[in-house]
C-alpha cells in the first residue's frame, strides 16, 4: 500500500537526517580539537562543510514533512514524529553555531583548558551516538522499546555529566588570572559546545514521547 511506502521513505530519510547530524558533529569536534592544539588551520573548510550539511539536513526535514502530511503514519503520531525530527535538526543548528563561533571569533587563551574541553567534546559525541541508537530502535519493529529507553536514559546521564563539567570549567575560568574579556569569550565558547548536548537531550525527550504515542 502507498501509506506503507511513505512510512518506509520517512524512516529512510529520518535516519539519513541523523547521519548528516552525526557527520556534522564529528567534523565540528575534530575541527575544534585542531583549533585547541594548533590554531585550527583548516577550521574554515570544516565550517563550510558543516554549513553544507546543515542545509542538506534542512532539505531532508522538508521532504519528511511533506511525506508525513501527505499520509505517512496515523494522524495521531505524525506531529510527534515531526517534532522529534525537528528536535534532531536543532542539534545540527547548534553544531553549526559552535563551529562558526570558533571559526569567526577564534577565542584565545584556550591552552590551559584543552583537556576538559576535549572531554566535553568526546562526551557530546557519545551523547549523540546514544540518541542515534535510540532513533534506530524507534524505527524498528515493535519490541525495541526497552532499547530505546535505555539509550535515552544514557543520553540524560551524559547530558547531566556535561552540565557538571561545564559548571566546573566555568568556575575555573573565572577564578583564573585571565583578563575578564578573555574569560567571557572562553565561557561563551563553552556554552555553545554544551548547548549541543542540551538539544540532544531535548530530542531524546521528544523520542520517548513519540514512542509512547506509537504503542498506545
Amino acid at each position: 500500500m502507498l501509506i506503507f511506502k511513505k512510512e518506509k521513505q520517512v524512516v529512510e530519510l529520518a535516519l539519513k537526517h541523523a547521519e548528516k547530524t552525526d557527520e556534522s558533529l564529528r567534523i565540528m569536534v575534530e575541527a575544534i580539537k585542531g583549533f585547541l592544539s594548533d590554531g585550527g588551520k583548516s577550521i574554515a573548510k570544516s565550517a563550510t562543510r558543516v554549513n553544507e550539511l546543515e542545509t542538506e539536513a534542512d532539505s531532508l526535514l522538508r521532504d519528511i514533512r511533506e511525506l508525513l502530511y501527505s499520509g505517512a503514519y496515523l494522524p495521531t503520531i505524525r506531529g510527534d514524529i515531526y517534532r522529534l525530527l525537528s528536535a534532531v535538526d536543532d542539534v545540527t543548528n547548534k553544531i553549526e553555531n559552535a563551529l562558526d563561533f570558533v571559526n569567526y571569533q577564534k577565542p584565545v587563551s584556550t591552552h590551559a583548558y584543552v583537556e576538559p574541553l576535549e572531554e566535553i567534546l568526546d562526551m557530546t559525541l557519545a551523547c549523540f551516538s546514544e540518541l542515534g541508537d535510540a532513533l534506530r530502535a524507534f524505527f524498528k519493529p515493535k519490541g525495541k522499546v526497552e532499547d530505546l529507553r535505555k539509550h535515552c536514559r544514557r543520553v540524560g546521564d551524559l547530558e547531566s555529566a556535561i552540565d557538571e563539567k561545564e559548571r566546573s570549567l566555568t568556575l575555573s575560568i573565572f577564578e583564573s588570572d585571565l583578563p575578564l574579556a578573555q574569560k567571557r569569550h572562553l565561557v561563551k565558547l563553552l556554552a555553545r559546545i554544551a548547548k549541543i548536548s542540551d538539544e540532544i537531550e531535548n530530542a531524546a525527550d521528544e523520542l520517548e514521547l513519540a514512542s509512547l504515542k506509537s504503542i498506545i
